[in-house]
């Protein structure tokens, strides 16, 4: 990874994230002077503080191995698949600033999520919609619907009131 001035392009920092495959699909997440970044293929996490040339670990972990979407920051946690399309992926919520886990939902699949409203809506690897509150606390759906069959692996989309779901097909599907 490497954080570029804007202005000028003068670089700022670099940090060497090596992954199976060459792969970190996952955005990163900058946060003031902090920077999450995540990869699947067992490679996992890792927050780090910058300042001046250089960016400095405060943790790393396998807490959250983020393949394909990235984490969703909202009120200071991290909420995101952890593992890859090979295994049974779960959604979890972790702290940022800690990197603890506060609570995992087994068997979600390599799918994806948004939080609008202070609400996860998010699309299961195999084509569940499930909303709920973006807590730390637990995962607890309030409303849920198998709305796509097949690989889902894109995060859904939101506009204008309306959630936009996909697989792998390319078969779309609008929830109101």
């Amino acid at each position: 990874y490497v954080a570029v001035a804007p202005a000028d392009g003068r670089e700022l920092w670099r940090v060497k994230w090596l992954t199976q495959y060459g792969v970190n699909a996952a955005d990163p997440i900058v946060d003031g002077d902090r920077v999450f970044v995540s990869s699947g293929y067992g490679k996992g996490a890792a927050l780090f503080k910058w300042g001046g040339n250089e960016a400095e670990p405060i943790w790393k972990s396998k807490v959250l191995r983020s393949q394909l979407n990235g984490a969703v920051l909202y009120k200071g946690h991290l909420y995101g698949v952890d593992g890859d399309t090979t295994e049974k992926a779960a959604l979890k919520c972790i702290d940022l600033g800690s990197g603890a886990e506060k609570w995992s939902s087994p068997g979600f699949g390599s799918g994806g999520l948004v939080i609008a409203d202070g609400r996860i809506v998010a699309l299961s690897g195999t084509g569940e919609l499930m909303t709920a509150p973006a807590v730390p606390d637990a995962f607890k759906p309030v409303a849920r619907a198998q709305v796509l069959g097949g690989q889902c692996w894109t995060a859904p989309v939101l506009a204008n009131g309306l959630v936009y779901c996909r697989n792998s097909r390319g078969d779309v599907v609008c929830v109101d």
